[in-house]
């Protein structure tokens, strides 16, 4: 026999729950938009602290372009392979510059970065404001007269918006020469014909497009983090779980920031 007080127990429960998770994302996009106003208005302002911006530039940047390289490398290599295989069953194999310039450059480079650097990028300062946050070392600069929005999150929020676009930039010509050597060595399509027909399908545009979304995405990356390392809450395990909510609150920004710069660019191309 069925029970309808469980039954309304257990709806109202859900929707309890589903108000809950709604309230919180609402709650959680409202101080995310209001730490990054506040670092727009503040950071500008003297002392530009144009060493800590440059401090970050290389911690965020440089020290990631090893798995930039890596990455980008092998996401060239696989789609031309990929693509290489489709187009010899069409006996147009010779057309492979032509079908993987305006996938990697407008979409798969930019992407698949800012999910794993960039993720990389807003995990490390989650981290590192996390502990600064459980220790009260961002109390501690509060109370020396300091503001920690321009001392902490302004210099990390540029760096990012800085460093992805030449990671991107630079995994652009490292995915073209990883899908050269496909080419070449796989399909016998020669280097220099790859090259010319890569660098012919693309257009001023294409490029702007990619390094939009670098800026936008390497922002997202920097804010993000360092919300999540200032909201982070008193504990041994604190850390660790904002850590762990950053690699996803990233990703899926990065994805809807994604499809909402593509629907944009999309008519214009």
């Amino acid at each position: 026999m069925s029970d309808p007080g469980g039954a309304r127990s257990g709806l109202r429960e859900w929707v309890v729950n589903v108000g809950t998770t709604i309230n919180a994302g609402i709650k959680w996009s409202g101080g995310l938009a209001v730490m990054f106003g506040q670092a727009v208005v503040r950071g500008p302002r003297r002392p530009f602290g144009l060493f800590d911006i440059s401090y970050q530039i290389v911690q965020l940047g440089i020290r990631s372009i090893p798995v930039t390289t890596m990455m980008s490398l092998f996401v060239g290599m696989i789609l031309a392979w990929q693509f290489g295989e489709a187009l010899a069953d069409f006996g147009a194999k010779n057309s492979l510059g032509y079908v993987t310039s305006l996938a990697l450059v407008r979409e798969l480079v930019p992407t698949l970065l800012a999910v794993t650097v960039g993720t990389k990028m807003a995990t490390g300062m989650t981290a590192e404001l996390g502990s600064m946050k459980v220790t009260e070392q961002i109390d501690a600069i509060s109370a020396l007269g300091a503001d920690p929005i321009k001392k902490l999150v302004w210099p990390r929020l540029v760096a990012a918006s800085i460093a992805m676009p030449l990671l991107v930039a630079w995994g652009n010509v490292i995915a073209m020469l990883g899908g050269m050597l496909i080419a070449d060595t796989v399909f016998d399509v020669p280097a220099g014909y790859f090259y010319h027909t890569y660098i012919d399908e693309l257009e001023p545009l294409h490029y702007i497009m990619s390094e939009t979304k670098a800026v936008v995405f390497g922002g997202l990356a920097g804010i993000v983090g360092c919300y999540q390392g200032f909201t982070t809450k008193f504990g041994t395990e604190a850390v660790g779980l904002a850590t762990t909510e950053t690699v996803i609150a990233v990703s899926v920004m990065v994805l809807l920031a994604d499809f909402a710069l593509t629907t944009f660019f999309m008519p214009i191309g």
